[in-house]
């Protein structure tokens, strides 16, 4: 049997790790209730979230090349993330623009651009 694997597996260039504050995303699907998944270092209902991105240069056949930014479980033990039903926000959830966000520290900047001119340098080599 062969193993499945994401389609741009082969095709990362560059990878990166970074840590996060958090990194969260409001799951909504028509009549149900909103529901936000959640890793956040400093959560006060659930302790040990590790959240982290994954960042990639990739390049897919024809295509320019592109930055792929992926969460992380980012936990010892699965999930490394907690649900909540968002309660109490004052416009209802389901009228948000916004759906997810990722939160990076002032300590990750440093990282965060290091990657980026790596990312830079690389697709100026593989242009030349």
């Amino acid at each position: 049997m062969t193993e499945r694997k994401p389609r741009f597996i082969q095709n990362h260039i560059l990878k990166g790790t970074i840590s996060l504050d958090s990194a969260s995303f409001l799951y909504r699907d028509g009549e149900a209730d909103p529901l936000f998944c959640i890793a956040d270092r400093y959560s006060n209902f659930v302790k040990g979230e590790d959240p982290k991105v994954r960042l990639s240069l990739i390049k897919e056949g024809p295509r320019d090349f592109q930055l792929r930014i992926a969460v992380l479980d980012g936990h010892d033990r699965r999930p490394g993330y907690h649900t909540e039903r968002p309660r109490y926000y004052s416009i209802d959830p389901n009228n948000w623009l916004e759906w997810g966000w990722i939160i990076f520290p002032k300590s990750s900047f440093k990282e965060l651009l290091e990657f980026l001119f790596r990312c830079i340098e690389m697709i100026t080599i593989e242009e030349k």
